[in-house]
């Protein structure tokens, strides 16, 4: 039992953290007739009640955070949001940073890289910019200025190779990736808080806006305003819904619309509660708690993301130095990562000295040519 509940941790702590939200959607809409747990349970006997109860628990809590990481996975990964930060966009980002924007050393001392090549073609070459990588100046064209399908097509690659170098990874045992792993647990309830704060937001929201509506009783005119965001947000949602099952470009089965189910489903429900909201809850109150708790969960998986990433990606090279002897190794990886871009030209610095051991001021450094 104990070693199950550890397995699944962090989805049972997903599903806690729903628990908010139910609650109070549970306050919006007060029943006469009070249906307790212990009611269901009446029909099994007395001694195992404690037993079936736990049971209960744990399975309802499992279903409800697995159900809530699946939805807040496309919720925060769907491209309605762009170009707020979205999973790929992050990963794209931290890619480009990588492989097409930095100065990448190669150690002429060392018998194998610090860093794997980028695949062939992997870096977006442009034509509105003299240099795709430069190391003098630093000039590089950035990801926002990449057009859209420049960012798609990079965005392909990027998906590939990750999921390439993951898998690597992971089939190396969990012994070895147990930081992965530990990111990757943290993405998982991080992102699962956020999309919970979101709901526990929205709901508190349209339970404010529900308190104004009894409070404006004699101007019904005026009640008509209080409709207007949730209406909106269903409108939204509809549309974007329609949009997605109806574009060409997509497989209605490979990706499901779950981030605009959701928005349709807290449109129709904001429409529902706001005439009928229980003036018993402190809605406001809860709602800037919900936005700051959301704020915090939705910074932390951010930059938890850009920490994942980046340990996949340098986790590579010790990888290949495990997989094959060092020579081998670094004349397979010890390129550099220009090959992809339009080569800026060598200028040698006058009074350079000839010893080989020095630490090379760049990448660009070309190496003289064999007398004849």
């Amino acid at each position: 039992m104990l070693d199950a509940l550890k397995f699944a941790f962090e989805i049972l702590i997903v599903g806690a953290l729903a628990i908010p939200w139910l609650a109070v959607l549970h306050r919006m809409f007060p029943s006469s007739s009070e249906s307790s747990f212990d009611s269901f349970l009446s029909f099994i006997p007395k001694p195992a009640q404690d037993a079936v109860a736990i049971v209960v628990v744990v399975a309802f809590g499992y279903f409800l955070g697995s159900g809530v990481s699946r939805f807040s996975r496309d919720f925060f990964n769907d491209e309605l949001w762009q170009p707020f930060p979205t999973e790929n966009l992050i990963r794209d980002g931290v890619y480009y940073d990588e492989f097409c924007s930095k100065h990448l050393l190669v150690y002429k001392n060392w018998p194998l890289a610090i860093h794997l090549k980028p695949p062939p073609d992997f870096c977006p070459n442009t034509d509105k910019y003299e240099w795709c990588y430069e190391v003098n100046n630093g000039r590089f064209p950035a990801l926002s200025m990449l057009s859209a399908e420049q960012l798609d097509h990079f965005d392909e690659r990027v998906e590939e190779v990750f999921g390439l170098q993951e898998s690597e990874l992971l089939l190396e045992g969990t012994d070895k990736v147990d930081r992965l792993k530990q990111y990757f647990d943290q993405i998982s309830v991080l992102r699962g808080a956020a999309f919970n704060g979101c709901v526990l937001f929205a709901l508190c929201a349209f339970g404010s806006l529900g308190i104004l509506w009894g409070w404006l009783a004699a101007h019904r005119f005026l009640r008509l305003f209080l409709l207007l965001p949730p209406g909106l947000l269903l409108y939204y949602g509809v549309h974007s819904l329609c949009l997605h099952a109806y574009d060409p470009a997509k497989n209605l089965y490979s990706d499901p619309p779950l981030a605009e189910l959701v928005i349709v489903l807290l449109g129709a429900l904001g429409l529902w509660v706001i005439p009928k909201a229980h003036p018993s809850i402190s809605y406001f109150r809860i709602c800037v708690i919900a936005a700051i708790l959301t704020a915090i969960s939705f910074g932390g998986w951010w930059w938890t993301e850009v920490m994942y990433d980046n340990h996949v990606i340098h986790s590579e090279p010790e990888l290949k130095r495990d997989l094959a002897a060092a020579g081998k190794a670094g004349s397979e990886t010890q390129t550099s990562p220009e090959s992809n871009c339009k080569a800026a030209p060598s200028k040698p610095a006058p009074n350079a000295p000839n010893d080989k051991s020095s630490f090379p001021p760049s990448v660009n450094e070309t190496p003289p040519e064999p007398p004849k």
